[in-house]
C-alpha cells in the first residue's frame, strides 16, 4: 500500500448515499488523474467550478468575462435590509416615496425575484395588477413603465399581465437601485 487507505465499493456507495443538507450540492470532478468533491450552495459550486476551469483552460475565463449571468447571493446580499420576503408578500423596509415610477417598479420586480430565490414563490413573475397595487399607480401609469423597462431590456414579459427582471434588470437593481434605496430612511 502506499499509505493511503482503500475504501472498498460498499463505503464509497454508502457515501453517496447520505444525504446532504438542502439546498447544499455535491459535485465531483475527476480530470488529469486528479479527483476533487465540491460541497456547497448552487452558486459556490458553480464558482468553484468556474475558479478550475480557468485555470486549467484559460480562454474560459475570458469566455466567462463575456457573459453576464446572475449571482444570486450578490442579488439577495444586496436585497438585505431594504427588501424582504413575508408570508403576506414582498416587503420594502425603506421609505421609497421618492422614487421615479420606474425605479419603483423595478423594486417590485426584484421583490418578487427575491421571493423567488428564498422559495416563497415557485416564480419570479408579478401581474401587471399586483404591481399596481403595490405602487400605489395608475395602471396605465404602471403599464407605461413596464414597457420601457422591456424596451430598456430591464425587464421582459412572462406571460399575459405578467413580468420579471432580466439579467442585466437584475444587475442595475443590484448596483443602481439598491445601493440608492438603502440611504432611504428606514420604514
Amino acid at each position: 500500500m502506499s499509505g493511503e487507505e482503500k475504501v472498498s465499493e460498499q463505503t464509497a456507495a454508502q457515501s453517496r448515499t447520505e444525504p446532504l443538507p438542502a439546498g447544499t450540492v455535491e459535485v465531483v470532478l475527476r480530470h488529469q488523474g486528479i479527483e476533487n468533491k465540491i460541497i456547497g450552495s448552487p452558486d459556490g459550486v458553480v464558482r468553484e467550478l468556474l475558479a478550475y476551469f480557468s485555470k486549467a483552460y484559460p480562454s474560459l475565463e475570458l469566455v466567462s468575462k463575456l457573459i453576464l449571468t446572475p449571482d444570486n447571493s450578490e442579488f439577495m446580499q444586496a436585497c438585505t435590509g431594504n427588501l424582504a420576503s413575508t408570508k403576506e408578500g414582498i416587503a420594502v423596509l425603506r421609505d421609497v416615496s421618492g422614487l421615479r415610477d420606474k425605479e419603483l417598479i423595478m423594486l417590485y420586480l426584484a421583490g418578487s425575484k427575491l421571493q423567488q430565490l428564498v422559495a416563497s414563490k415557485d416564480t419570479d413573475t408579478i401581474l401587471l395588477d399586483e404591481l399596481t397595487r403595490l405602487t400605489g399607480r395608475a395602471t396605465g401609469t404602471v403599464a407605461g413603465r413596464l414597457s420601457e423597462l422591456c424596451n430598456e431590456q430591464l425587464a421582459e414579459r412572462a406571460g399575459k399581465g405578467s413580468y420579471r427582471l432580466t439579467t442585466m434588470g437584475a444587475r442595475t437593481v443590484v448596483r443602481t437601485l439598491l445601493p440608492k434605496v438603502s440611504t432611504f430612511q428606514e420604514r
